[in-house]
């Protein structure tokens, strides 16, 4: 019996020896000893599966705001400026010379800058600026600017030379137009001429000369020549004509041996004082928004950016006009009020091109699944014809699809059929005239793009278009001989 006890306290014993062996193994933190790769084996229930956390990733430092000090640019229109101050940080941007932002929160991010600020118009605007390999980007990160919405990546800054002040004023930016337009009360186009001919342009000529000195009669071929001029040049010609003078009281015989006349709805010395006072406002216009010695294309281009940017749609006007017939539409109303509908839009559009020196009209269609009109404008660069549609551009940001188009590009736009097209009025239907065909395709890169800036020293347009992967990119188009 003595003999058994004994054997148990020995292998009592060495179990406690082996336990204190183990333990002291596992608190041991020494590298472990390599062993060979178990055979794995799917588990067989949940209780097998041991879950090892991954290690966190520890928290990436901002950037030091001192090692982005100074004056970076892209070799282009875009500067950034960042200096160090008493009170900590200042920043500048200046983009495209568009934009230029110099008053805001600067911080540092975990990649780059962040530079938190306000636009031109005072609405929010964020942009981080960040080292991209050997050179820097800039991001807008918020923006309610069209121009340069949220995402687009501007790359290639690189350090500048010289000292912070000498590199950028962000209110440098470019002045406005200093032109010299003036007013001219007789205009017309050479589509006018092409389509009513000389008799019709020569009595709407004599027409201006009597109102203008205050006289009621003017040369005149015949009645014919009479109805049709009185009835299409003054919405083409001088949009407030309608409001000041009116056909003959006798209108069957409104001419006599050559002889016109007509009647004034004011005191004829009041009609030449509206007259110039609209003057004003056309010249006012024209020196607003044109450049001197500018081409015909710039021209163009910058009255429909401008009328995308300023005027609205009439829609009330619109469908009121499908419930009964509307008179008060006209290109003047237009040009009081702001606002219009495509008629209106359309004729006040060519008629600013025409005081400018462009040759423009009015063109009309209809769409072959409803067969509604619409009118838009015509223009003639280089001697060739191109669509313009101002209305489909007020409030499209700059969208550039309806600006020079062919006759293909107007059908594809909104299903406007060129079996159906008419220039200036309904006269042309019947009456013999050059072949308006429109197939010049020049301008076709610009139709997928945005309007962003016009730079005439260099023939170059700034624009842009939406990538692949969201972000905004700009892109330049040459327009060299136009």
């Amino acid at each position: 019996m003595k003999e058994k006890q004994r054997k148990i306290m020995i292998f009592l014993c060495a179990a406690a020896l082996l336990l204190t062996a183990c333990a002291g193994q596992d608190q041991n933190t020494a590298e472990p000893v390599p062993t060979a790769p178990a055979e794995t084996t799917a588990p067989e229930s949940a209780e097998d599966i041991v879950v090892v956390a991954e290690p966190e990733t520890p928290m990436r430092e901002p950037v030091d705001l001192n090692d982005f000090v100074g004056v970076y640019d892209d070799g282009g229109y875009n500067t950034v400026a960042i200096e160090r101050t008493d009170d900590g940080y200042t920043m500048s941007v200046v983009l495209y010379r568009l934009l230029g932002l110099d008053e805001g929160t600067v911080s540092a991010s975990e990649d780059g800058v962040r530079f938190c600020a306000v636009d031109a118009a005072g609405n929010p605007m964020t942009v981080s600026f960040l080292q991209n390999g050997e050179t820097y980007a800039l991001r807008v990160d918020e923006s309610t600017w069209e121009p340069l919405q949220a995402g687009t990546v501007i790359y290639n800054f690189v350090p500048s030379t010289g000292e912070w002040g000498d590199f950028i004023d962000p209110n440098d930016l470019p002045d406005a137009p200093h032109s010299h337009y003036v007013f001219q009360p007789k205009v017309c186009s050479v589509y006018m001429e092409e389509v009513f001919g000389k008799d019709m342009c020569d009595a709407w000529s004599n027409l201006i000369d009597a109102v203008l000195a205050g006289e009621d009669t003017f040369a005149c071929k015949d009645q014919h020549t009479y109805d049709w001029m009185m009835g299409q040049f003054p919405e083409h010609c001088l949009p407030i004509l309608p409001n000041l003078i009116d056909y003959a009281w006798d209108r069957e015989h409104s001419v006599v041996d050559g002889v016109a006349s007509f009647t004034y709805l004011v005191p004829p010395e009041e009609a030449k004082a509206q007259i110039e006072e609209f003057g004003k406002q056309i010249e006012d216009m024209l020196n607003e928004v044109f450049e001197d010695d500018w081409s015909d294309f710039e021209k163009a281009l910058a009255l429909y950016i401008y009328f995308a940017e300023h005027y609205e749609y009439d829609y009330e006007t619109y469908w009121e006009m499908n419930d009964h017939y509307v008179d008060y539409t006209s290109c003047y109303r237009f040009f009081q009020t702001g606002i219009g509908i495509c008629h209106e839009i359309s004729s006040a559009y060519s008629y600013l091109l025409l005081q400018a020196g462009v040759q423009a009209t009015t063109m009309s269609g209809n769409r072959t699944y409803d067969q509604a009109g619409h009118q838009w404008s015509f223009v003639r660069l280089n001697g060739k014809n191109y669509h313009i549609d101002p209305t489909y551009a007020l409030g499209s940001g700059g969208d550039l699809r309806f600006f020079l188009m062919t006759d293909e590009k107007r059908e594809e736009e909104d299903c406007y059929d060129p079996k159906t097209f008419y220039a200036v009025s309904h006269y042309s239907r019947e009456n013999p005239h050059p072949d308006y065909t429109s197939d010049d395709e020049t301008f076709r890169p610009l139709w997928e793009l945005s309007f962003a800036a016009l730079f005439p020293d260099t023939d170059t347009v700034l624009c842009q278009k939406e990538s692949d992967y969201g972000e905004w990119l700009y892109v330049e188009y040459d327009y060299a001989g136009y």
